[in-house]
């Protein structure tokens, strides 16, 4: 990972352990995904960083944040493979997960909480099949189910669906990202903490596949919030996440191809009939 930027001050950075983690997934998963992880299979892969960037910081640098840049990692490695194994590298997908990170004070007139809940985006699509929709990859971690977020904090979840349409469109369609909409039980203020990305550029697809849906947040006015950092959601007012969709794979006249075919030949036995 020469070249790789310098430190930032923010809570972005990587340890040199986080980097040689994510990074060799990347290749074990392309190269060799039935041979168990341990000592012997992961001596194979040699990464490095330079000390001192955003990869290989040392203490005191902030890294509490580390998904936002680690969680990319496995992609930058897969498309790196895409010439040497065509047609078994997955289009990009969703990447780092969007916590959900809200916090209530008592100041602001209602109760004191801090609750951190995962929401997956859309996986990228495979050369022989769609990507996954809303499940976490590279990380293993799953959704938190809606009623044990509002058993635990003073949260009312409005909505959590698919959004239509979000994965990139191609032979194979990208995985979908959802739609969460959050408040507070009694409308009072609160406070999130922006820890997203993929909202400026989307999840790109591979092989003439289209890109996915970017993500976005902000308040279901149609406000517009920052992606990272701590900022307040007005009393009354609810939350919006859109999580990323995946990349597609293949150009999409051929899936477009496969179903007027199908939807043909299903026409004639209709018919027939």
């Amino acid at each position: 990972f020469d070249g790789s930027s310098p430190a930032s001050r923010r809570g972005i950075n990587l340890v040199l352990n986080y980097t040689r983690a994510y990074a060799a997934f990347g290749i074990r998963a392309a190269v060799a995904p039935e041979v168990p992880n341990n000592a012997g299979s992961l001596a194979l892969v040699q990464v490095d960083a330079p000390e001192g960037s955003i990869l290989n910081v040392r203490h005191p640098a902030p890294v509490c944040a580390r998904h936002i840049i680690g969680q990319f990692l496995p992609d930058v490695v897969l498309g790196a493979l895409t010439h040497a194994l065509p047609g078994r590298i997955p289009a990009e997908g969703a990447a780092c997960n969007w916590g959900l990170q809200l916090r209530g004070t008592a100041a602001a007139g209602g109760e004191a909480f801090e609750i951190l809940f995962f929401n997956a985006g859309g996986s990228g699509a495979r050369s022989h099949s769609d990507g996954l929709s809303a499940t976490a990859f590279p990380s293993g971690i799953r959704s938190i189910p809606v009623e044990i977020c509002e058993a635990a904090a003073p949260i009312v979840i409005w909505r959590k669906e698919l959004r239509p349409d979000s994965g990139g469109a191609g032979r194979s369609r990208g995985g979908l990202g959802p739609r969460v909409e959050v408040s507070t039980i009694d409308g009072t203020p609160f406070e999130v903490f922006g820890i997203f990305d993929l909202v400026r550029h989307p999840a790109r697809g591979r092989d003439g596949g289209a890109s996915g849906s970017p993500g976005w947040i902000g308040l279901t006015s149609g406000a517009l919030l920052k992606s990272m950092g701590l900022q307040a959601v007005p009393a009354g007012a609810t939350l919006r996440i859109d999580v990323p969709g995946g990349g597609g794979f293949g150009a999409a006249s051929e899936r477009d191809a496969a179903l007027e075919a199908r939807d043909r030949l299903l026409g004639y036995v209709t018919r027939t009939r």
